[in-house]
């Protein structure tokens, strides 16, 4: 009998029905711990869960005190904590750098140098052409970022300017003395200023006799060419917005031919209004026809195909102020003072086609027009619109274009 007791519990051992090595406690209250562990190992793929396969006799063996498991690393489906949002770069409103002047004839007028905005579009779009009035002395600047920007200077003191008043033609002083005369009286400031490519003398002469006109015209050729000799450069004319007449204009014609020899360029103003392009293909008295020209801005061309052109030559041109005036043309009824561009936004937003838009956008519109007509003639090296650097001058305010520098270089900078 013994034996047989021993041979079954033989047998049943080997069918695995014996003692499981898991302590039968452990199932029924593991330790949190514990349960941790048999949990991990129940779900790993292709292990067997031996703690469930049979169920071992109770006995009075008590529970063994569970040994605490070393604390465990994070899952590693544990996000870290959510690093800061890293601040997108504010975006620069210039245009990228061009190397050199690009299609567009653009430029900027400045009276005072005021702004960091203004030689950051020097930088950024190196217009062809910049003017500055009295404050010269960035022109250096301008060149250096800028060398084949061309510069103009003028002096807004000119104590010569009524040297013909209330004279009989007898009277008129030499020409060709008094444009020694008058280079004398600069000469010092020409010195001091070198980053000046060009000087202009009269500004907006208002001559009315044929013996004013032909005296004008022979003291400005021998300025030229005087200033020519001392290693200086001249840019004569300075005419203001719609002058002069046709007829006036040839006996100015001469001066032109006679500076071109002696290195010089031609200058002059064109304004309008309401727009840019009111008087385009408007003509003027006694004048022959020319396509596209105008009776103020787009002038020019009447002087160049009705005069300069038929006689052989040509000189450079540029316009060294250009923009609306309220004060040439038609005017802006509608104005909230100040004779600039900015005073005639009122009588734009009127305009069917200038509904909606900002005004900004209106003028730009216009400047762009003007400069695709003159990109047309390459004999006009560029123009100089009327003008940056105000500094809040009530005269000159509302011509202001700093807040314009920027749309005005992202257009140059896409022609």
């Amino acid at each position: 009998m013994r034996q047989w007791i021993l041979f079954l519990t033989l047998a049943l051992t080997a069918c695995g029905l014996g003692a499981d090595p898991t302590p039968y406690l452990v199932t029924l209250t593991p330790a949190p711990t514990q349960v941790t562990a048999v949990t991990a190992i129940a779900t790993r793929p292709g292990r067997r869960n031996r703690a469930t396969d049979t169920a071992p006799t109770p006995t009075d063996t008590q529970p063994p005190v569970a040994t605490p498991l070393p604390t465990q690393p994070p899952l590693a489906t544990d996000a870290p904590p959510p690093l800061p949002p890293t601040p997108e770069p504010t975006k620069d409103p210039w245009p990228p750098e061009l190397a050199a002047p690009g299609n567009s004839k653009m430029g900027i007028h400045v009276l005072f140098n005021d702004d960091p905005r203004i030689m950051e579009f020097i930088r950024r779009v190196k217009p062809r052409v910049v003017k500055a009035v009295d404050n010269h002395g960035f022109l250096s600047e301008v060149k250096q970022v800028s060398p084949q920007t061309i510069t103009i200077g003028r002096y807004t003191n000119n104590p010569f300017t009524s040297v013909l008043d209330g004279k009989d033609p007898s009277q008129y002083p030499n020409p060709a003395d008094f444009a020694h005369n008058f280079i004398d009286h600069y000469i010092n400031e020409y010195r001091l200023n070198p980053g000046v490519d060009y000087w202009e003398g009269w500004n907006e002469p208002q001559w009315h006799t044929q013996a004013e006109w032909e005296w004008y015209a022979e003291f400005e050729a021998n300025r030229a060419c005087f200033m020519n000799d001392l290693g200086y450069k001249a840019a004569i004319g300075g005419f203001s917005a719609g002058t002069p007449e046709f007829r006036n204009m040839a006996y100015f014609i001469p001066a032109l031919e006679k500076a071109a020899q002696c290195n010089a360029i031609f200058t002059l103003h064109e304004y309008s209004s309401p727009t840019i392009q009111t008087g385009f293909n408007s003509g003027i008295p006694d004048a022959v026809h020319v396509q596209d020209a105008g009776s103020l801005t787009l002038r020019y061309r009447y002087w160049y195909e009705g005069y300069i052109k038929p006689r052989g030559f040509t000189i450079p041109l540029v316009i060294s102020e250009a923009g609306v005036d309220n004060g040439v043309g038609g005017g802006c009824p509608r104005k909230d003072g100040g004779q600039g561009w900015y005073s005639c936004n009122k009588d734009w937003e009127a305009m069917p086609e200038f509904q909606g838009l900002p005004t900004w956008q209106i003028y730009m519109s216009q400047l762009s027009w003007y400069d695709s007509e003159l990109r047309k003639d390459d004999y006009v090296l560029g123009f100089t619109v009327f003008t940056a650097g105000t500094s809040n001058n009530p005269d000159w305010r509302t011509f202001d274009i700093n807040d314009m520098l920027i749309p005005m270089a992202v257009y140059m900078a896409g022609q």
